[in-house]
């Protein structure tokens, strides 16, 4: 009696199991390629083994997600392993080429020594955007090669919403069309010139979020412009482990945004920002040094450095939420001794990130903030 009722007990899960499976399988189209579409190629691949209507269901999925390093095989510098990423990429991008694609992500992760024929990469992206792509975001992994080159098409694609970018690079534009481009993030990507990055937004009438970490060009990065109508969120960093100075320190950010309801600067190098028109900013999240570390102090007899610092403070003194780092707080308090500072009537909410346990310049800051409601104290460990 128990081995029967033991044989029912898995009888039953066996049929849960393959009843489930069969919904899978049952889901119509439209679910199924939204599901498919936030999955590696790679994955969507190999779905097609579960059922024989889904065989070639990677071909109609609206999106091509792939690392070239998956058709690799390790310590073999073999170009057959490149000839058939080429014949895999060709083939989607042939099939079913009148339907539109909604993301292109493409990482390029390959072997220094493997064979590696770029001007592919060009012919890729001519046909996404022919296929009106929606998202792209590639990655070049090849560890400072810059191997992955964007080609001018790009900056002249009409339904690009999104544009995602990390290492590679990135020539002085001709010209810049980008009418739907929405969000647009660079990533220790390498310019011409800052003519590059200042061409591209103002390309962009509909840009609302920007994103610009560690970018350098051709002969050093001196300045750049950030210009828009349309742009609400601005977010600026560079990494936190030179060590040293470099001719990088002495960069130049200029903020024209009327719009920007969200900034978020953390750089340790950037000497000046200037901020213009933050009459609709709201929550800020800073930082900044304004290039005073190592060696560099700040002096009160530097006068450019003084007004510079305090145009920053009163450009965002009308913020309700700011997050501020224990090193921006050291800088305005060294500010604080020479000139009063600014009263930030508007913030009710104060979040300051210490990296060590000089409190000293806080109560400093506090009293600029008569309306504040909450204050949060965290501490930071570094490595």
């Amino acid at each position: 009696m128990q081995e029967g009722r033991e044989r029912r007990v898995r009888s039953k899960r066996s049929g849960d199991r393959v009843k489930k499976v069969d919904r899978l399988r049952n889901l119509p189209d439209c679910l199924l390629f939204k599901i498919l579409l936030n999955l590696p190629t790679k994955d969507v691949v190999k779905c097609s083994v579960l059922s024989r209507r889904w065989r070639n269901v990677w071909r109609y999925v609206p999106a091509l997600n792939l690392k070239c390093g998956d058709f690799m095989v390790a310590n073999c510098d073999d170009s057959s392993d490149f000839n058939s990423l080429l014949g895999f990429v060709y083939r989607f991008l042939g099939f079913n080429n009148e339907s539109c694609l909604q993301k292109f992500r493409l990482t390029v992760n390959w072997y220094d020594d493997a064979p590696l024929d770029t001007a592919h990469f060009t012919q890729w992206f001519k046909a996404v955007v022919e296929r009106k792509v929606q998202h792209i975001h590639v990655r070049d992994s090849t560890w400072g090669l810059d191997r992955v080159m964007i080609p001018p098409i790009v900056y002249t694609c009409e339904s690009l919403i999104s544009l995602n970018l990390y290492d590679g690079y990135l020539p002085n534009p001709e010209f810049v069309s980008l009418p739907s481009l929405k969000v647009f993030v660079l990533d220790k990507v390498k310019l011409e010139s800052s003519l590059a990055i200042e061409m591209l937004i103002s390309g962009c009438p509909v840009l609302e979020s920007l994103t610009v970490k560690m970018i350098n060009t051709s002969y050093g990065l001196e300045s750049f412009q950030v210009c828009s109508q349309s742009l609400l969120r601005f977010t600026h960093e560079s990494y936190m482990g030179l060590i040293s100075p470099t001719r990088f320190d002495f960069l130049a950010v200029s903020i024209d945004a009327p719009r920007l309801e969200y900034l978020r600067l953390r750089d340790k190098r950037t000497a000046n920002y200037t901020i213009k028109n933050p009459g609709s900013l709201v929550e800020v999240g800073i930082d900044v040094v304004f290039n005073l570390r190592f060696k560099r102090k700040f002096d009160p007899n530097d006068l450019p450095k003084r007004q510079m610092i305090r145009n920053f403070l009163i450009g965002i003194s009308y913020v309700k939420d700011m997050i501020i780092s224990s090193s921006t707080l050291e800088v305005i308090y060294d500010y604080s001794r020479c000139e009063q500072l600014s009263l930030f009537h508007n913030i009710s909410f104060l979040r300051v990130e210490f990296t060590d346990y000089r409190w000293e310049m806080l109560p400093i800051f506090l009293e600029s903030c008569p309306n504040l409601k909450s204050l949060v104290l965290v501490r930071i460990f570094t490595e």
